[in-house]
């Protein structure tokens, strides 16, 4: 019994192991998640699979999932991929029209026309292909149409608003370099204050030490004389005394 238990076991793990190694498995189950509009799931299983057995539809599956997303750039990076590998016209064809969509979305209308033409002569039948590169051509045009009214519009305007507009561009920069000067002399004067200040200290510090020395100095000259007028007094009484006795 626990020989026919380990079997299973055995035969579970070595199963297991095959699947997770088998690029097939993914790829199905990033269709059926696909399917299901789990899109950021199903490119997750796309990219396992791709990594197991990299191939175009794996790449192409990749895009797929990218572009559902709204993730369009990293889409065209990868059909531009699956492109490389793709080996039939039918498998060049879808992807070249996906790429247009994908350059489309992004407003690349140029890249987007040159995308829809490449599926064209793959699969020149394809009435899809044709009605998008129909409505990027159009929407190229009104593109170039656009940019050509601003441009149209920044040539043409009155020299006078040139001219207002070049007054006040130098009236700002005089204001700006005006508050510049009055930052740099404020700074300037608040440095000058705290050297005089520093200086102030200094001088102070200066006078105190020197009324210090002066009152030791009084007081020495004051010891000096008192021990002078105590010799005097002293003297004096020496010699009182000797004339008393004479």
């Amino acid at each position: 019994m626990k020989f026919k238990f380990l079997l299973i076991a055995f035969l579970y793990l070595s199963c297991a192991r095959l699947i997770a190694q088998d690029s097939k498995f993914f790829s199905t189950k990033g269709d059926r998640l696909y399917k299901d509009s789990n899109y950021t799931d199903a490119e997750e299983s796309y990219r396992k699979a791709n990594d197991l057995k990299p191939e175009f539809k794996n790449k192409y599956n990749i895009a797929n999932s990218l572009y559902q997303q709204g993730r369009t750039k990293e889409a065209g990076d990868y059909y531009e991929k699956s492109l490389q590998e793709a080996e039939s016209d039918k498998a060049k064809s879808k992807a070249f029209y996906n790429l247009g969509n994908a350059y489309f979305e992004q407003k690349n209308y140029e890249k987007s026309i040159q995308a829809y033409q490449e599926s064209l002569k793959r699969n020149p039948k394809d009435q899809e292909a044709k009605q998008n590169l129909v409505l990027a051509k159009k929407q190229q045009q009104i593109q170039q149409q656009q940019e050509q009214k601003q441009q149209q519009k920044d040539q043409s305007k009155d020299p006078q608003d040139r001219e207002n507009q070049k007054q006040e561009n130098q009236q700002q920069k005089n204001q700006e370099d005006k508050e510049k000067k009055e930052n740099e002399a404020q700074k300037q004067k608040q440095d000058q204050n705290e050297e005089d200040q520093k200086e102030k200290s200094e001088e102070t510090k200066s006078d105190k030490l020197s009324k210090e020395e002066a009152e030791q100095l009084m007081r020495m000259v004051e010891d000096q004389d008192k021990k002078i007028r105590e010799r005097i007094q002293k003297n004096q009484s020496r010699k009182a005394k000797k004339a008393k006795d004479w």
